[in-house]
């Protein structure tokens, strides 16, 4: 499979990211064949959420195919946090850093390649999530982090703040979901922010 820079991560990714918002509706082995079968197929980059299945999502993903280091080696493991039941937002560094321990746990792995934050905030603090992205990277916890749906403004705004780059924005897109292009703004904004 064909592969692509993340952003200015240094991080070569396929060019498409297997997503697991739904692999809580699989059983372990549909679940295990269904991974298995992307990995095989080149497509080792896989995208979660903490809201998805409420963390079910991520414990299926690991424990279908059986975690551990030798196979975490050959992932690239992408997860999002900031949404919480109930329609809300929580951009916190208490909450980031909770829900990546969350993911971590579920997910059976020491770290995350790529951490999002899970759409755009309005009440988003850039200095919280500063310092929560700073504690994980000094931890090891995420190597990078980057936003979803977010608009080049809504990205600068945060950048400000960041020490890290934000190497990602992954916007919802699809047949059904065209609001980005209808509103004209391009995905390839990553260089303006």
């Amino acid at each position: 499979m064909r592969t692509i820079q993340l952003g200015k991560s240094g991080l070569q990714v396929p060019t498409v990211a297997i997503g697991c918002m739904r692999i809580n509706g699989l059983n372990e082995k549909e679940a295990e064949a269904f991974i298995r079968a992307s990995m095989d197929g080149g497509a080792n980059f896989f995208d979660h959420a903490d809201i998805y299945g409420r963390g079910t999502c991520e414990e299926i993903f690991s424990k279908s195919i059986g975690m551990n280091a030798q196979l975490r080696e050959k992932m690239i493991l992408q997860s999002k946090c900031g949404i919480v039941p109930g329609a809300m937002f929580d951009f916190s560094k208490e909450h980031i850093l909770a829900s990546v321990d969350g993911s971590l746990k579920r997910l059976k792995t020491e770290y995350l390649d790529v951490l999002l934050l899970h759409r755009p905030d309005a009440l988003v603090e850039p200095d919280e999530v500063a310092e929560a992205f700073d504690t994980l990277h000094v931890a090891g916890k995420v190597r990078h982090f980057g936003v979803s749906n977010q608009s080049p403004g809504q990205m600068r705004l945060l950048a400000s703040s960041l020490r890290q780059p934000i190497v990602a924005n992954q916007p919802q897109f699809g047949i059904a979901h065209t609001g980005m292009v209808d509103a004209g703004i391009h995905v390839n904004m990553l260089e303006d922010a």
